[in-house]
């Protein structure tokens, strides 16, 4: 084998590795951590996406919320979006089902028309972004009037406890470095109060499960809404 294609060879070999390691993170997360959390997003999404939805998993991973979202649903096409390549790879090696859709983009400057999608889902995402309150108002964006965004995040505890953890956070190191770092506080978590929106908190405060609809403007928790819908307010 020639020194060129043994170094192709190595690097995609450390590129799997580092997916594995990264799935492997993943299961721990989810199984012992988010688990109840994830429940009731599973719940969310069999309440939500009806047969014959078209559904947005935006931050799409190596696939693991749009295997959910297959497995609590039937519909008709998901597209699963996520910034990097080689995770879509991943994802692509994962999933054969033909109502799946791969695609490359940012979920802050999603390559989609307004009210595209039935419902969009979207865990563990936000909180490892710039502005949070911003890619919640996008994915509002791409819902269609009735629609619904199903999104996790990690959260901040509250009281003596989240203080703490402040803290800590801000001795060790910045956001990009720590994965302590990405914990939204309670100021920072994008959220709209109003009927066609849920909110709840797991794990003692530390992964929170939230649902907004169309109406909503996560920028301001406690505007009016901008238009009514009541299909959301009889649920």
């Amino acid at each position: 084998m020639d020194p060129q294609t043994r170094s192709k060879l190595d690097s995609y070999l450390r590129l799997l590795h580092r997916h594995r390691v990264y799935d492997d993170f993943v299961r721990v997360w989810d199984q012992h951590i988010a688990a109840p959390a994830l429940t009731r997003v599973n719940a969310l999404i069999e309440e939500w996406v009806k047969p014959g939805a078209i559904v947005l998993d935006a931050g799409a991973g190596t696939g693991k919320r749009t295997l959910a979202i297959l497995q609590h649903s039937q519909p008709e096409e998901v597209i699963a979006l996520d910034a990097s390549e080689a995770m879509l790879a991943v994802a692509k090696s994962k999933i054969h089902d033909p109502r799946v859709r791969f695609g490359q983009g940012d979920v802050r400057h999603l390559p989609f028309a307004d009210n595209t999608f039935d419902v969009v889902v979207c865990t563990w995402v936000i909180e490892i972004m710039d502005d949070p309150r911003a890619v919640v108002q996008e994915l509002i964006r791409v819902i269609k009037p009735g629609g619904t965004v199903i999104y996790a995040f990690c959260s901040l505890l509250e009281g003596t406890l989240g203080n703490i953890l402040k803290y800590v956070m801000a001795k060790s190191s910045s956001k990009k470095e720590s994965p302590l770092t990405h914990l939204l506080s309670k100021e920072e978590q994008p959220f709209h109060r109003c009927d066609s929106a849920s909110l709840t908190r797991f794990a003692g405060g530390l992964t929170t499960v939230a649902t907004v609809g169309k109406c909503c403007t996560v920028t301001d928790e406690f505007v009016a809404c901008r238009v009514r819908e009541p299909q959301a307010m009889l649920k």
